[in-house]
């Protein structure tokens, strides 16, 4: 048996045995990739000094807030909700139960998983603890997730739908049951890696308009003083 089907028996069994705790260290592991990848290639880089000498890395808050999401939050919500739709239907199942199986997926699993992810990423980008009363900054949480879904669902659930309808298809005629959550997780990395590669490039070129129109501001007001002495 060669290393690499020694490590996949090993991981199934691991599965098996641990499943919500399996799939939560594998979610974890891409959600961190998710934000490396994204980071990389839009040179989103943080510096550190070692030794006095600077160094360039991704390691940052939000990578570890992106491990947080796919390890603690969308995982266990989706294993749990696989895990309702697959007692509901069991294997082998008809055309007409794949149709239905495929129908309660879309409509239940994808919009949750999406509304998740727009909320974390709406908290993880805009959410700043600036006092010490719980009432005021959960309010402020809200607004920010209300404010966030309003404007983020409905583009990341087009997206996620179509993913999910053609990946569906596939986990149906080629993937275990099981194996579902893990099989999901690789799709999304993908897709969240383009999503949230496209999300870091729109920021950083409104971050680009901010700084220039400022620029612009600050050499008027500059401009207008020196009239006013003359």
């Amino acid at each position: 048996m060669s290393t690499l089907q020694s490590l996949n028996a090993q991981y199934l069994a691991y599965l098996l045995q641990y499943p919500l705790l399996t799939k939560s260290i594998t979610s974890g592991i891409f959600s961190g990739l998710n934000e490396t990848v994204s980071s990389v290639i839009t040179s989103e880089y943080k510096e550190s000094k070692v030794f006095g000498v600077k160094v360039k890395h991704v390691f940052s808050e939000k990578l570890l807030k992106m491990i947080i999401y796919g390890a603690l939050i969308a995982t266990p919500i989706s294993h749990n909700m696989y895990g309702v739709i697959n007692k509901i239907f069991k294997p082998p199942l008809s055309s007409k139960q794949k149709i239905l199986q495929l129908l309660t997926s879309l409509l239940t699993v994808t919009p949750t998983i999406s509304a998740c992810f727009v909320s974390w990423i709406s908290i993880i980008n805009n959410y700043k603890c600036t006092g010490c009363n719980p009432i005021t900054e959960l309010k402020k949480i809200l607004f920010i997730v209300k404010a966030g879904l309003k404007k983020g669902y409905l583009p990341v659930l087009k997206s996620s739908l179509t993913t999910s309808f053609f990946a569906l298809l596939v986990a149906q005629k080629f993937v275990r049951p099981e194996l579902w959550v893990v099989f999901f997780n690789l799709v999304y990395f993908v897709l969240g890696t383009y999503q949230n590669t496209k999300l870091k490039k729109l920021q950083k070129q409104q971050r680009l308009a901010e700084s220039q129109k400022l620029k612009e501001l600050e050499k008027e007001e500059k401009e207008e003083k020196e009239e006013k002495k003359e």
